[in-house]
């Protein structure tokens, strides 16, 4: 039951049936899902272990998206995407590259559409394609789990057309050293990506 209701609150959060800057309390998820409170404590503190939520006086809340927590998660990506950058030039086969450019012509048409969310969930699918590409299970699954305890505030953030924008060159910059098969233009492709994302942010939210 627990898994159940784990997998129910992530999904309307995902789908914006539950709003990213409400509160969250044991009994409102309880009487909304038809569970005891129990499942509905165990997958709150289950999603507050994974980053995802935070503990309040009383309830949670996602993830607060201030300056220094948006610039901490973009550093420790810079660590982890500059090594899967390099390594998925080295191993990409062509149908992953293929799924990558389909994934990335997807956020684009997200984007120009203004869908925010569609867009969220299609640059997630570049980078899913890029860590499978990496050939290190290892490294793969921690960039995976920097990425899940960010997702929704990212998905506010991404209601911002400047940063879809800035995302969408980023990315396509890396994946298209990663086509060309140079780990050292696909490292550096993903660095820079990374400080344009920093200076971004600093600019938008007053750093």
């Amino acid at each position: 039951m627990r898994d159940q209701v784990y997998d129910r609150i992530r999904a309307d959060l995902e789908e914006g049936r539950l709003a990213a800057d409400q509160r969250f309390v044991e009994l409102d998820l309880a009487a909304r899902y038809g569970v005891s409170r129990t499942p509905v404590r165990e997958a709150l503190l289950q999603l507050s272990r994974e980053g995802v939520l935070e503990r309040l006086d009383r309830g949670y809340s996602v993830q607060t998206a201030d300056l220094k927590q948006v610039l901490d998660r973009l550093e420790v990506r810079r660590i982890l995407d500059v090594q899967i950058a390099r390594k998925a030039a080295d191993h990409a086969s062509a149908a992953q590259i293929r799924a990558a450019e389909v994934a990335l012509a997807k956020a684009r048409s997200a984007h120009e559409r203004g869908r925010h969310r569609e867009f969220a969930s299609a640059q997630q699918q570049v980078r899913d394609v890029l860590r499978e590409a990496c050939d290190n299970d290892t490294l793969g699954r921690c960039s995976a789990l920097v990425d899940d305890s960010f997702r929704f505030v990212r998905t506010r953030l991404f209601e911002n057309a400047e940063n879809r924008r800035q995302t969408l060159d980023g990315m396509e910059s890396v994946l298209k050293a990663v086509a060309a098969g140079s780990p050292d233009a696909a490292g550096a492709a993903a660095n820079l990506f990374v400080d344009t994302l920093s200076a971004f942010h600093r600019k938008a939210m007053g750093g």
